[in-house]
């Protein structure tokens, strides 16, 4: 029978391997979705949809990861994570808190969902930067990150709230880097109800003369 350090192990583990999967959806294809915003206004909302939704998946990590029966947020990895993966919580804490931020006297100077940046798919130097909301005078936003010495963007595609830019790319990089330990960490030694099982269990019904069969 499973105890309860056991049961919170899969259930950390389930949570995790999702969280994981989701980053990935999310992040896939959105630098090419950027690409296609000048030609098409609507590919915003699908950008806007996958930014938000990686930051709510990246701050999800973070928080099972620290439910993580007999991990320590002092280990070497997991302390690197959080750090790396800081501004999911600055991002998601801004957005959840919307309501507080629109009542701010003075307003915020930045749009309300923030803008976003991509790097041009020519010209290795060019980015671009779509300000999402009205253009009221004294707006400002964040673009792009250029690191000089690499000669090259950090992220080829960020979000901007606050004058602070999140770089998607290193955040993947850092969350994969954390799932290579996190989940041998939680399968290491582990019985077969604890390892995820690639196929899912599925029940159906159907009704049946008004009656569930």
């Amino acid at each position: 029978m499973l105890n309860a350090i056991m049961l919170r192990r899969i259930r950390c583990l389930d949570g995790l391997h999702y969280s994981f999967q989701l980053l990935r959806y999310y992040h896939s294809g959105l630098w090419e979705t950027c690409c296609e915003i000048p030609l098409d206004n609507y590919k915003v909302i699908l950008a806007l949809a996958a930014c938000w939704g990686f930051v709510d998946a990246l701050h999800r990590i973070r928080e099972i990861a620290q439910s993580v029966p007999g991990l320590s947020s002092k280990h070497i990895e997991m302390r690197a994570f959080l750090s790396a993966s800081s501004h999911a919580e600055e991002h998601r804490h801004y957005i959840q808190h919307l309501r507080g931020e629109l009542a701010k006297d003075p307003p915020n100077p930045f749009p309300v969902w923030g803008s976003i940046s991509w790097a041009d798919a020519v010209n290795p130097k060019k980015s671009h930067t779509a300000f999402l909301g009205a253009q009221i005078p004294g707006t400002s936003v964040s673009s792009c990150v250029y690191d000089r010495q690499e000669k090259a963007w950090v992220s080829k595609v960020c979000l901007g709230v606050n004058n602070k830019s999140f770089n998607f790319d290193t955040a993947l990089y850092s969350a994969i880097r954390f799932e290579e330990f996190i989940l041998p960490f939680l399968l290491k030694g582990a019985s077969d109800e604890i390892k995820f099982h690639e196929k899912l269990p599925i029940f159906s019904m159907e009704v049946v003369d008004g009656n569930i069969a």
